[in-house]
């Protein structure tokens, strides 16, 4: 295959993930966004580089991104919270991201 074949590939990925990358916040505090209660310090969603790798309909209910969430965010109190049962660490074990349900993963 031809340089102008790589090259065409390349910049349909950095288009692809540059407009991905443009919707929604950089960041979210989920413990100030969701009221979150618990002695951990809050998660700083990274919400940009999650968009690099995942479509937004597999967070949210809209298509398109932003609003609610795909789960209902109800428990918000201990570890045993939503977001570590409903939301986070299925998507991080799906993912297999490493070392994606210790705390210092997400609470820094």
């Amino acid at each position: 295959m031809g340089k102008f074949f790589w090259a065409a590939c390349l910049v349909s990925v950095f288009t692809a993930s540059w407009a991905l990358a443009g919707n929604g916040p950089e960041t979210v505090d989920l413990k100030a966004a969701y009221k979150v209660e618990g002695k951990k310090s809050a998660v700083i969603f990274p919400h940009h580089k999650h968009q690099e790798k995942v479509e937004c309909a597999k967070c949210h209910k809209d298509v398109k991104g932003g609003g609610p969430l795909v789960v209902d965010i109800v428990k918000l109190t201990s570890s045993s919270n939503d977001f570590h049962k409903k939301f986070c660490w299925p998507c991080h074990v799906e993912m297999k991201v490493p070392k994606g349900k210790s705390c210092k993963t997400c609470h820094r």
